[in-house]
């Protein structure tokens, strides 16, 4: 969509622990990110050296439900847990899977900023979703 956004991103900065399939974990740098013009979803990005950047992107609300319960299923799960970083536990599976604790704390805060504004810019998006589908299906 080539809409721009009404409004900046939200950026939540946490330090998480990430562990690989090799069981091989680390302290690092992350942030959640929410954008106006993506309102539905939240991208996890994992801060590396040299500014190397991993992230995933998925629906906001499995953060929201993984607060309090398990919640996702297949490629992204989030649940509650205690672990290297007490709060909650993201699960990726790509080629192989990747297990990332967060600061309950943190995710929290996040959640509450986009719930804030996640209505108001799917209202705002509306009309470019709108003309998106017009043309997808006009064919022109």
């Amino acid at each position: 969509m080539t809409q721009p956004s009404d409004g900046p991103q939200l950026k939540v900065g946490a330090t998480g622990f990430v562990v690989l399939a090799d069981d091989e974990g680390a302290v690092i740098p992350m942030e959640l990110v929410y954008r106006p013009d993506d309102c539905l979803a939240a991208r996890l990005v994992l801060l590396g050296p040299d500014g190397l950047e991993v992230g995933w992107t998925f629906a906001w609300e499995l953060l929201a439900m993984g607060l309090m319960s398990p919640a996702g299923d297949g490629d992204i799960t989030v649940r509650p847990a205690a672990g290297p970083i007490d709060g909650v536990e993201v699960s990726l599976v790509a080629r192989s899977t990747t297990r990332v604790w967060l600061p309950e704390d943190g995710v929290a805060e996040f959640v509450r900023k986009v719930r804030r504004r996640a209505g108001l810019d799917a209202r705002g998006i509306a009309p470019a979703l709108d003309k998106e589908l017009a043309t997808i299906t006009n064919g022109t």
